[in-house]
């Protein structure tokens, strides 16, 4: 099975199996990707997405880390593997959905997108997003 298309998209070489992003136990969730960005309600680039995490799940600045810590956890210890896998001009990216639990008790899915940047091999998380209903 290596080396061919998964989920339309094509499949970067290098990977354990074709499903896995290379290097995922190194990879890099950067708290300040939440703070300043996702769970942020003044960031005008958010486009909602602070007060989508806080209604669905009650994920805020201030609990921000048991947010990051069942991503990355999930993540680098390869408990899920990328959903798609998508090569552009900057590197290579892995989208994963997540089923992350929120501190009022519901679980939804959450999108985490990882980036291995062109001349690197570290991936890094580009943007997360919690999954709407019906929404691919």
């Amino acid at each position: 099975m290596g080396g061919g298309n998964f989920g339309g998209f094509k499949n970067t070489k290098g990977a354990i199996n074709e499903y896995e992003m290379p290097n995922h136990k190194k990879a890099v969730t950067p708290k300040e990707k939440f703070i300043n960005y996702s769970l942020d309600y003044n960031n005008p680039n958010s486009k909602g997405k602070a007060e989508a995490y806080e209604k669905a799940l009650g994920f805020t600045k201030e609990n921000a880390n048991l947010l990051i810590n069942q991503i990355h956890g999930s993540v680098t210890e390869g408990e899920i593997n990328p959903i798609s896998i998508q090569s552009n001009n900057y590197g290579t990216k892995y989208k994963y959905e997540i089923p992350v639990k929120g501190p009022n008790g519901k679980t939804k899915i959450i999108v985490a997108v990882y980036q291995i940047d062109k001349n690197t091999s570290i991936p890094r998380l580009i943007t997360n997003y919690v999954k709407k209903k019906g929404k691919k």
